[in-house]
C-alpha cells in the first residue's frame, strides 16, 4: 500500500508539473497574441488615420521624451554636457562657415556614442544593486530587456560609424551628415531617455518620434547658424571659393567660344563670359574691402 501511495503521489507531482508548464506556455501565447494585436491596432490606426495617430500617439510620445529629464534628473549629468557641447559646436560652425566637419571630427563623434553606451551600461549596473557583474550580465542579457537592447544598439551603431569614418568607406557628404553633432546627439538623447525612463517604451512610435526630434533639431540649428555673424576670415574664404568657381566657368565659356564655328554662338558665349568676369570684379572688390577689416 505504501508503494502504491508513493506511486500515486509521484504521478500527481508529474501531472501538476506538466500542468504548470502547459499553463505557463498558454499564458506566454496569450501575452504574445495580445501584444501582436496591440501592435497591429497601432499600425492600422497610423495607416487609416495619420492625423489621429499623430495627435493621440506621436505628439504625446515626443512630449514624454522631451520632459523625461525633468522626471529623472539623473539624465542631466549626461545630457547637460552633451547639449552644451552641441550648442557650442553649432555656434562655432555658424561663425566659421567656410569650415567643414572633417573626418577626424566625424570619427570623434562616433567614438563619443560608444562612450555614452558604456556610461549607460554602468548606470544600469549601479541601479540593479548587483555587486557581481557576471550576475548582472546574466540578468541583462535577456531578450525581453529593452534597456539592454538600446545600450547594445548604441554601442554597435557607434562601432559601425567609427569604422565608416576611420576607413572612409562612404562619401564625405553622407558621412558628415550621419556623424555630425546633431545626428549623434539626437540618437544619444533618445537612447538615454529609453534607458533611464520607464514612461517611454521601445516601439515604433518612439522610433518615429526620435526621427521627428532629429528633423526638428536639424532645422532649428540650421536657422540658428544663419543668425550667427560669420567671421571676416570666413567670409573672405567663402568669396574666394566663389571666385575659383567663377574662374572655371569663364575658362569653359571662353573655350566654347573659341571652338564655336557660328558667330551667333561665339557672341552668346562671350556675353556669358563677360557677365562672369563682371561678377569676378565685384568679388575681388568685396574681398579687398573685407581684408581692410582684418
Amino acid at each position: 500500500m505504501a508503494t502504491d501511495s508513493n506511486t500515486f503521489i509521484s504521478s500527481n507531482s508529474v501531472y501538476l508539473s506538466k500542468r504548470g508548464v502547459i499553463l505557463s506556455l498558454i499564458n506566454q501565447t496569450i501575452n504574445q497574441t495580445i501584444n501582436q494585436t496591440i501592435n497591429q491596432t497601432v499600425q492600422t490606426s497610423f495607416l487609416d488615420s495619420p492625423l489621429s495617430y499623430a495627435k493621440h500617439d506621436l505628439l504625446p510620445r515626443i512630449y514624454d521624451i522631451f520632459t523625461a529629464p525633468s522626471d529623472h534628473p539623473v539624465m542631466l549629468w549626461t545630457l547637460g554636457p552633451m547639449l552644451v557641447a552641441l550648442i557650442l559646436m553649432q555656434l562655432y560652425f555658424g561663425r566659421n562657415r567656410d569650415e567643414d566637419l572633417g573626418w577626424n571630427t566625424a570619427f570623434g563623434n562616433s567614438v563619443a556614442l560608444i562612450f555614452i553606451s558604456v556610461s549607460l551600461l554602468r548606470g544600469l549596473f549601479i541601479l540593479s544593486g548587483q555587486t557581481d557583474f557576471y550576475v548582472f550580465a546574466k540578468l541583462m542579457l535577456a531578450f525581453d530587456n529593452a534597456k539592454i537592447l538600446v545600450v547594445v544598439f548604441l554601442f554597435a551603431y557607434g562601432l559601425f560609424l567609427s569604422a565608416l569614418s576611420f576607413f572612409h568607406w562612404i562619401p564625405a557628404r553622407l558621412a558628415f551628415f550621419m556623424m555630425n553633432g546633431i545626428s549623434i546627439n539626437a540618437t544619444a538623447y533618445v537612447g538615454i531617455v529609453l534607458v533611464n525612463s520607464d514612461n517611454v517604451p521601445l516601439d515604433s512610435t518612439t522610433i518615429f518620434a526620435g526621427v521627428l526630434i532629429f528633423v526638428i533639431a536639424y532645422l532649428t540649428f540650421t536657422i540658428v547658424r544663419l543668425f550667427v555673424p560669420a567671421s571676416v576670415k570666413s567670409r573672405i574664404n567663402i568669396l574666394k571659393r566663389k571666385k575659383t568657381i567663377i574662374n572655371s566657368k569663364v575658362r569653359i565659356l571662353e573655350k566654347k567660344a573659341r571652338e564655336s564655328h557660328s558667330d551667333a554662338k561665339k557672341a552668346k558665349f562671350n556675353a556669358k563670359s563677360q557677365k562672369q568676369k563682371d561678377l569676378l570684379t565685384r568679388l575681388e572688390y568685396d574681398i579687398d574691402e573685407l581684408k581692410h577689416k582684418l
